[in-house]
């Protein structure tokens, strides 16, 4: 296995950076959810075991319909959050795989990208909220970029995203993290990065970092 370079952490993601291949997996909390399933459905069948003379059929019913549809779900999770990834970039295959199957769980290719349909990886903003964006509007006052694989075809598709809070320090700090994570997945490629965020345009960060150009 090739030694790990670079782990740079998104939005409920993390950038693993090796020498021939990147993973954006599910980041070390997400295994949270999946093990307290794991938990409640064994704890059902015990309660089941256990108590079956004394309690009536039909909460016996709710439990064991309960269990069935929680064990599966949270196994395929808890397997998903060790050792799935959301997308796999391998420079031996030369192809980007995007991964989504069963409820999103990561057990599906649905989109396989060569890298020679590849145009570029852009590091756009993200506008938290709107009716098109993917994430709800927080509480707080935050920005988010999103990094995107833009096809030779047009097809935009998200990698990952970055959200920090809307203060001078810690914006540098986000943006300096979805720039990292584009800029490894651009050298994996062989491709450009674009930055179009409102940002980096605005602070000329771009002349900063070798080998970006603006949008």
């Amino acid at each position: 296995m090739s030694e790990t370079l670079a782990r740079i952490p998104l939005d409920r993601r993390v950038c693993i950076v090796q020498s021939d291949r990147i993973d954006l997996r599910p980041e070390r909390a997400a295994i949270v959810g999946p093990t307290l399933g794991i938990i409640i459905s064994a704890a059902l069948f015990a309660a089941m075991a256990f108590w079956s003379n004394h309690l009536p059929l039909g909460p016996l019913a709710l439990m064991l319909l309960a269990a069935i549809i929680l064990t599966p779900f949270s196994g395929m999770a808890f397997v998903y959050s060790l050792i799935g990834a959301a997308v796999v970039i391998e420079k031996r295959k030369q192809s980007v795989r995007f991964h989504q199957g069963v409820l999103g769980l990561g057990l599906g290719t649905y989109e396989l990208v060569p890298f020679w349909k590849i145009e570029r990886i852009e590091v756009e903003d993200f506008k938290l909220g709107e009716t098109s964006s993917r994430t709800p509007r927080p509480p707080l006052d935050l920005r988010a970029w999103d990094i995107v694989l833009v096809k030779v075809s047009g097809k935009r598709l998200p990698i990952g995203q970055v959200v920090a809070a809307n203060n001078n320090d810690l914006i540098d700090e986000g943006f300096d993290r979805a720039l990292d994570a584009a800029e490894a997945i651009a050298a994996m490629v062989e491709k450009p990065v674009v930055i179009t965020a409102a940002t980096e345009e605005e602070e000329g960060r771009s002349q900063d970092a070798p080998g970006v150009r603006t949008g």
